[in-house]
């Protein structure tokens, strides 16, 4: 999400550019300040989700998601909601609490106004990420997920128009795709 034009959220239009390094503060102290408070706001949102599930009415969170983010451009509603719950796995990670049983929890408490309750089979396995290993599947044919079309994006060991010719024109491809999300990559390729 570019995000220059919003209003603020959770982080002021400074904060963004903070993160995104295009802010230069003058001191060491304004910089921690500025996380300081970025991880306060962060925080005081997440507690807020309780108070924003209980009482937000349906029709008012239907305005925010069958309109206002229905409506987003290319890929930046799918980006954002993928991006809210990457954020919520990795802080679930960070606490003593089991991702499974929140997960299981959160639906269940969303559920619940619909006057039932759901089952939740959650499978969860790793395997390491190699560009050797996705070169590989690329060579055979196979289909690669946006999280390992990114790895092989993000790799020095990639050229971006070697990685191109696996989805199309080399040349077109490489030259729309310098900047901004994975997700608008891949969705180029």
């Amino acid at each position: 999400m570019n995000g220059d034009s919003r209003d603020r959220g959770i982080l002021s239009q400074a904060d963004r550019a903070y993160l995104r390094g295009e802010a230069d503060l003058a001191t060491v102290q304004s910089e921690r300040n500025t996380r300081a408070r970025i991880r306060d706001r962060i925080y005081d949102a997440v507690l807020d989700f309780e108070l924003v599930v209980g009482e937000l009415t349906d029709h008012d969170r239907k305005l925010i998601f069958e309109k206002r983010l229905a409506e987003t451009e290319g890929t930046e509603a799918f980006d954002a909601l993928v991006s809210a719950v990457a954020f919520l796995y990795q802080a679930t990670g960070d606490t003593e609490l089991d991702f499974e049983t929140v997960l299981k929890e959160g639906i269940n408490v969303a559920e619940a106004t619909d006057e039932r309750v759901a089952t939740v089979d959650f499978d969860l396995t790793f395997r390491s990420l190699t560009v050797e290993q996705l070169r590989n599947k690329l060579d055979s044919g196979e289909e690669l997920s946006l999280t390992e079309i990114a790895y092989l994006h993000d790799s020095d060991e990639v050229r971006m128009d070697e990685l191109a010719r696996y989805f199309g024109d080399s040349d077109a491809v490489t030259s729309e795709i310098d900047d901004g999300r994975i997700q608008s990559k891949v969705t180029n390729f």
